[in-house]
């Protein structure tokens, strides 16, 4: 008998929290165990909201790609992201995405990445030498504050310089508050907390877009400034606002969770170090690192994606169903929301032989022959992939090959590494090191 017109199981879980816990506590094996129970959709309900869960690279294709118009992102993510975030780029729909996307697509161009390379490098420098001077630092935080640093000049301009130890303090409690239970907007609560920051932030950055105003460049803020609507009418400061808030977000926050489980992987395999230390001095030959030595760097581009894989910052994305749709044998009805889960597909043994070892030579040359592009989606997938991804993939060759160049990395006894991986997977005790010049 057809259950086609059935909703698929699962289970609710607890009064309002529902699955949360669980799911917040081990992404990868909540959805291992209820795919063993139910197969790849079933249902859940994480913080009050109902949502069906489907799992594989089929199912990424579906919701990122194929099917994309039955989806509202704005829907998935819900108020509360919202009502901090605003209407940035990854909470926009249909055609005012399409459009936004397009507006600022110039400022991750080639030609431009070409411009953020000595930034990106000499900031590194800068804060590694900090680094070195210090009897030990949590790493997390480190690059934490880099990646922020680089974020803010290369979407910002110079024009964030006087600005950027503002914008970088009322940050770090807007990114503390951004998924937290309770989400009330009350002063003792970090969404409360992050509520005010919102409004702090605001202020700075009304101050940057009014010294932009009248030279407004080539960088995204510059871009945005000279943008106009569907209408042709200018974009308010209230939107601008939103869109910079959004990139400064998700220009640093995953960029700062690969980095981390990099210097993790490394320091548990250091014959993948040994290879990656050999490879900068063959290309580099110990000279300062140019941008064409970022194309010659095979090995660390196979760490990088091995790290994608075993360490996704983010465990997975949400969307909002405003169209009904039929998927696995059950159709599910506006209203709805549903999940998709980065954390599993790059788990699964069909796809990754031995999924939890960690073995960059997996992904050699030819590892995408007969693949989806669905089945490595740490940056999203489809037309909406992460509008950044080319410019995280060249910070993250630029740190890497410092670091490997400059530094010897020794990460400290007695702290516990277990992941934590909500809202940006990170070691528990944030990656206690020392930094030492080789």
């Amino acid at each position: 008998m057809s259950h086609s017109l059935a909703l698929p199981p699962g289970r609710s879980g607890l009064p309002y929290i529902g699955e949360t816990v669980e799911w917040a506590r081990d992404p990868l094996h909540f959805a291992q165990e209820r795919y063993r129970l139910y197969g790849p959709i079933w249902q859940t309900k994480l913080i009050g909201r109902s949502f069906i869960v489907m799992l594989g690279q089929e199912a990424n294709k579906f919701i990122l790609h194929s099917h994309m118009e039955h989806f509202s992102s704005r829907d998935g993510w819900g108020d509360t992201l919202y009502s901090l975030i605003g209407e940035g780029l990854s909470l926009q729909d249909g055609a005012r995405h399409r459009h936004r996307r397009i507006m600022l697509q110039p400022a991750f161009h080639q030609q431009a990445l070409g411009r953020y390379f000595a930034v990106m490098r000499n900031l590194t420098e800068q804060h590694l030498e900090h680094w070195m001077a210090l009897p030990s630092l949590a790493l997390f935080d480190g690059f934490k504050a880099l990646a922020f640093q680089i974020a803010a000049q290369v979407l910002l301009g110079s024009g964030a310089g006087a600005e950027l130890r503002a914008l970088e303090h009322h940050f770090n409690a807007f990114n503390a508050g951004l998924f937290t239970i309770p989400s009330w907007n009350v002063p003792w609560t970090p969404f409360g907390q992050a509520i005010r920051a919102r409004h702090a932030l605001e202020r700075v950055l009304l101050r940057i877009i009014e010294q932009r105003r009248h030279t407004p460049g080539d960088d995204a803020l510059g871009l945005l400034l000279q943008a106009t609507d569907e209408e042709g009418d200018p974009l308010s400061d209230h939107e601008i606002i939103d869109q910079v808030l959004l990139l400064l977000w998700a220009g640093h926050d995953t960029v700062t969770s690969m980095l981390t489980w990099v210097i993790y992987e490394l320091n548990r395999h250091p014959a993948v170090l040994a290879e990656l230390v050999d490879e900068q001095e063959r290309v580099r030959g110990g000279g300062e690192l140019r941008l064409e030595h970022l194309r010659q760097l095979p090995a660390l581009d196979r760490v990088l994606r091995e790290t994608e894989r075993l360490h996704p910052p983010a465990p997975g994305g949400f969307r909002g169903v405003r169209e009904p749709f039929s998927w696995g044998g059950y159709t599910v009805p506006v209203g709805w929301n549903v999940m998709y889960s980065i954390v599993f597909t790059h788990h699964q043994p069909e796809l990754f032989h031995d999924p939890e070892r960690f073995d960059p030579d997996r992904f050699g040359a030819s590892w995408n022959e007969g693949r989806s592009a669905y089945s490595m989606i740490g940056f999203g997938g489809g037309p909406r992939v992460c509008i950044g991804l080319a410019m995280a993939q060249m910070e993250l060759r630029i740190v890497s090959a410092t670091l490997l160049q400059h530094a010897t990395i020794k990460v400290l006894d007695n702290q516990n590494l277990t992941p934590v991986a909500t809202p940006t997977k990170r070691p528990k005790d944030r990656l206690r090191v020392q930094v030492r010049a080789k």
